[in-house]
């Protein structure tokens, strides 16, 4: 299993970066040859020569060295391209954003996240355009070096010496295929979701049973997958005929007496059609429709998660607008009902352990030092930021000690360990304390590192451990870890479903808005880490006043404006 940081720092090391480009490789390598086998069949077309599918796939087969080739170049170039990108966007990071935690400029958006925005939005935009345009100028040369008698470089020059106006028209016809290609999608999209609202309207109010209504969501999932893999097919087909016979137009003039236009391609379409229109035909287009919305209704009409009852966890305690990781954020998160409280814990440069999640006090306290270079005696004279009136020590940042003294026997407190460069004498001061208060089956901790949860196992096999994901690759079934605390756009239902064969619990963070609550909850999780807990109370007592089947309604509901939204 490799999370998080561990993510980044092994594709950074030789190997890891061998792995992904070998992943990238063979994908383009599969875009290649999709595209190889139509430039096969368009050419053998022009030049007269028979066509068969086994011939164009042996064709393909001599071809492939050449097409690993020039997928390893092409994917060099790109990483060699994205250096001039890294450094102008890292210069703009340094110049704006350097100074403080990143979190500071995320919340308060100063005058310099605004030019930061700015001028690296230009950068990047600027970027893309020569990126795109050059990389759309040099297509025609992926037929002249399929042809197999040409190096790439000789490949590109004879595409580079083409004409200005035939490679502007030949861009032209390129974006206006693309723009078919996309409104295609996106009509299609619009007709699909007009037709299965007017379907669940009606079907509600026609039908007692919610069994319909599930029907016609299957319908609708399976063929909005059906109808984007057609238009994918065709879309590509037709940008690569165009690329095809814009490279042979101009190398083979001879070959291209006609070149279809949109008005011959709407003709083939409407016979596409008409042909499909045919009693029989339709009647077996229909079977599969029907056949596919059966197996996507038992999937998605399926077991959602487990209903054990739904945890709110308030993020950095954050309640009713006290200062986050407060005491008086504490307060309120059990005023209001919270069954969990979540915190952030540093280290001083006393070694003392404080509540606090940024790296420095900028963004809560207006104070630009950061908290590994701030003695105790400096802290105690630093008062958080507040819009609401409290005390002058109900201000301070509290210390892991003062938090659960003030929670003990009230709420469950999960501990998250904050890194800003690793420090082991963090998990076991932490773990000190915990064992000081005797809330060893009052605390959990947590850990964006994977070595510091490692840690906290074995210093303290008690104490309820869980890895804080936001980004994973492998088998959750490795972690020592009793829970995970997973980034809301990452739960699914596969996700659950393993961690409930390992007895893990589920909490998805940050989910802020009723949509993303209800969504998360109905998918199984066993907690919701929140910001505006008030609305996670309200909302859990709405769903568990619903029926089993104004669940499943609720449930299709979601599914459908989940998938219009992609």
């Amino acid at each position: 299993f490799v999370g998080n940081e561990d993510i980044v720092s092994w594709f950074a090391s030789p190997i890891g970066f061998i792995y992904l480009f070998l992943i990238v490789l063979i994908a383009l390598t599969g875009i290649v040859i999709r595209y190889a086998g139509l430039f096969q069949i368009v050419r053998d077309d022009l030049i007269g020569e028979r066509i068969s599918i086994a011939t164009t796939v042996r064709k393909i087969l001599l071809r492939a060295h050449l097409l690993v080739k020039i997928c390893s170049i092409t994917i060099t170039v790109f990483l060699l391209a994205i250096i001039p990108l890294a450094a102008g966007l890292g210069l703009v990071y340094l110049i704006w954003l350097a100074e403080f935690d990143i979190n500071y400029y995320l919340y308060t958006t100063p005058p310099e996240w605004y030019r930061a925005l700015i001028f690296g939005g230009i950068w990047a935009f600027l970027w893309a355009v020569t990126s795109i345009s050059l990389a759309a100028m040099l297509l025609p040369a992926l037929p002249a070096y399929l042809e197999g008698n040409k190096s790439f470089i000789e490949a590109i020059k004879e595409i580079w010496r083409h004409p200005t106006s035939n490679t502007l028209r030949f861009l032209k016809v390129i974006g206006i295929a693309a723009a078919i290609w996309i409104s295609a999608r996106i009509v299609t999209e619009a007709v699909l979701v007009s037709l299965f609202l007017f379907l669940t309207t009606w079907a509600y109010g026609f039908f007692e049973s919610l069994r319909p209504v599930a029907f016609i969501a299957g319908g609708y999932l399976f063929t909005r997958i059906s109808a984007g893999i057609v238009i994918s097919f065709f879309g590509f087909s037709l940008i690569s005929a165009i690329i095809t016979k814009f490279y042979f137009g101009f190398t083979r003039p001879g070959l291209m007496s006609e070149i279809p236009g949109f008005k011959k391609l709407t003709i083939k379409t409407i016979r596409l059609l008409t042909w499909w229109a045919k009693p029989v035909r339709a009647a077996l287009l229909l079977l599969i429709i029907i056949s596919g919305s059966f197996v996507t209704t038992l999937l998605i009409t399926g077991e959602s998660g487990r209903d054990n009852g739904v945890w709110i966890i308030t993020h950095r305690a954050n309640a009713l607008g006290a200062p986050e990781n407060s005491l008086p954020a504490l307060e309120n998160s059990i005023i209001l009902g919270a069954d969990v409280v979540e915190i952030d814990v540093q280290l001083t440069a006393d070694g003392t352990v404080v509540i606090l999640h940024d790296e420095d006090l900028m963004r809560v306290a207006g104070d630009p030092r950061r908290i590994a270079g701030i003695s105790d005696e400096e802290l105690s004279d630093i008062r958080l930021l507040s819009g609401e009136e409290y005390s002058d020590a109900e201000l301070q940042v509290p210390t892991l000690t003062e938090y659960l003294e003030r929670a003990k026997n009230r709420v469950i407190v999960m501990i998250e360990l904050k890194y800003y460069g690793f420090r082991p004498e963090l998990a076991e001061k932490t773990i000190d304390i915990i064992r000081e208060h005797g809330m060893e089956d009052q605390v959990q901790v947590k850990s964006l590192s994977y070595r510091a949860v490692e840690q906290v196992r074995q210093l303290a096999p008690e104490l309820q451990t869980g890895y804080v994901s936001a980004a994973a690759l492998g088998d959750i079934s490795r972690l020592p870890v009793q829970f995970l605390s997973v980034n809301q756009a990452n739960i699914n239902s596969d996700l659950m479903a393993r961690a409930a064969l390992q007895q893990m619990d589920v909490y998805a963070w940050t989910v802020n808005t009723r949509e993303s609550i209800v969504d998360v909850i109905l998918k199984g999780v066993d907690g919701v880490i929140t910001d505006r807990p008030e609305i996670a109370i309200e909302v859990i007592g709405e769903i568990d006043e619903l029926t089993a089947t104004e669940r499943l309604l609720l449930q299709l509901g979601l599914i459908v404006l989940a998938t219009t939204q992609e």
